[in-house]
């Protein structure tokens, strides 16, 4: 009996585990926003583009560098010579060690090429066609209920002018 106990114990057990861990992952309101924002083009566009500007391209710029070193080498051997002439011959001889004078000059040429990647630029460029069309946009409703006031605030005015005018012409007739 305890054995058939212990068995229904463990089953039991894994059963819980189970459940919590469907309730724990099921229920997980982070999950089901990444899933309706990776699943929904216009709301992952919109997450993204929030995404962007707090945390730009990392290697939105690549700056490559080459390095080209050239050796100058020149040689000079330095001779002390003696001319003698003997009977139209002339002859010559070293009086001492040649002296090998070795001059090495380094050239470094250094190019850096920047090679800008132009998302980040296309985003901001749509970030101002954004706002620029907001703006347009803001104006004309603007000027349609600037004039929608002063076309109120006229009738207003003529209703109250009529109204005098009625109420004095009857009040003249009494």
């Amino acid at each position: 009996m305890t054995s058939v106990m212990g068995n229904k114990t463990k089953v039991f057990a894994l059963y819980l585990i189970c459940l919590l861990l469907l309730i724990t992952f099921g229920c997980n309101p982070v999950m089901k926003a990444e899933r309706r924002v990776l699943n929904n083009l216009e709301s992952s566009e919109r997450v993204f583009r929030e995404l962007e500007k707090t945390r730009p391209c990392a290697n939105d710029t690549t700056i490559i560098t080459k390095n080209d070193t050239t050796l100058l080498v020149d040689t000079i051997t330095n001779y002390k010579t003696d001319t003698i002439n003997i009977n139209g011959v002339e002859y010559i001889t070293i009086k001492e060690q040649p002296k090998t004078i070795v001059k090495t000059i380094k050239v470094n040429q250094i190019k850096t090429n920047y090679i800008v990647d132009t998302r980040r630029l296309g985003i901001m460029a749509d970030s101002v066609r954004y706002y620029k069309v907001n703006a347009q946009i803001n104006k004309e409703v603007g000027n349609k209920w600037k004039w929608r006031f002063w076309g109120l605030l006229g009738i207003l005015i003529g209703f109250i002018l009529i109204k005098r005018f009625v109420w004095s012409y009857l009040n003249i007739l009494h």
